[in-house]
């Protein structure tokens, strides 16, 4: 976090890395898949080459990502990871909404339902409690609260970055599915070519914003191994998403969405210690896994069971 003792990293930087580790892993995955390091190289080459009009759709992704990981490290720095996090749930309603609109895809009253209770949980967790700093602040500054959400400059800005990136993330999403459908390319490939724009696209970012930082003190500066850990989780975790979705099932998908939620929370309040639960943030979360629940697995059987006899 800026302001803390210590911190002194550049979240550019963080960014960019991110997405040079994500290219050189996606690489050798390629590389995996097509037996050796020069028939990568030649499948890549001949990808990018033989239709670069596909390769260019490539860029609006990758734009996307790039803008959306610099929103979410605004974000951290005025709100908790705990809150950021379900908050950022809500990319699950953009991306339907998005879906429907691009795709043509026709959502079902279970879906609905588990959107909108999405999205009551996230309203939830937004609000402070009434013994939270936020709650203290607004006994003592009613105008930048309203309805008890904090109305203050920080925190929206903060809510608004995730929002903004929970929409980058939807389009990217879908934009990044029809873009599959429409091609061979295998998926490894496809991260190979966002990675490297990714990467491109993010040094512009870190030379605009930090260019004078880092010629004076280093693309590394502030770097230590908790951030080391932040560059491999962002890097690895969206490759082991794309992996999920290649291998496995939404049941694993929805547990490890629901996993990374605790962990955070705990982590947040353990380590961080710029978090404490209390009961609406726990309901506001439950609802928010919940709904991810729902909407990928629709409503337990015993529920539907029982429905239908009452019906």
């Amino acid at each position: 976090r800026e302001g803390e003792p210590g911190a002194s990293h550049l979240p550019s930087a963080v960014v960019l890395l991110t997405e040079i580790v994500k290219l050189t892993v996606s690489f050798l995955l390629v590389a995996w898949e097509v037996g050796g390091i020069a028939n990568a190289v030649s499948a890549i080459l001949f990808g990018s080459s033989s239709s670069r009009y596909e390769l260019l759709k490539v860029t609006v992704p990758s734009l996307l990502y790039t803008f959306q990981n610099n929103l979410m490290f605004y974000s951290l720095t005025r709100l908790s990871a705990a809150v950021q996090q379900v908050t950022y749930q809500l990319k699950i309603l953009t991306t339907a909404l998005l879906s429907v609109l691009m795709l043509g895809r026709v959502l079902g009253p279970t879906k609905w339902t588990a959107l909108f209770l999405l999205l009551f949980g996230v309203v939830l967790v937004q609000q402070p409690s009434a013994g939270s700093d936020a709650a203290v602040t607004s006994a003592a500054d009613s105008s930048t609260h309203f309805l008890g959400f904090d109305l203050s400059l920080d925190k929206t800005l903060a809510f608004g970055a995730v929002i903004v990136a929970c929409f980058t993330s939807g389009f990217a999403s879908v934009y990044l599915e029809m873009l599959l459908k429409q091609t061979k390319a295998s998926i490894w490939m496809r991260n190979v070519q966002l990675g490297a724009f990714g990467s491109l696209m993010a040094l512009l970012v870190a030379l605009s914003q930090d260019g004078d930082r880092i010629l004076e003190a280093g693309l590394f500066q502030g770097f230590s191994a908790r951030v080391v850990c932040v560059v491999l989780n962002n890097a690895l975790g969206g490759l082991l998403c794309a992996a999920v979705l290649r291998y496995a099932d939404n049941i694993l998908r929805c547990f490890s969405t629901a996993l990374s939620i605790i962990l955070t929370c705990i982590l947040s309040n353990a380590v961080l210690q710029d978090f404490v639960p209390d009961l609406r943030f726990v309901v506001g979360t439950v609802l928010a896994l919940s709904a991810t629940f729902i909407y990928n697995l629709g409503f337990p059987s015993w529920l539907v069971s029982a429905h239908k006899r009452d019906a």
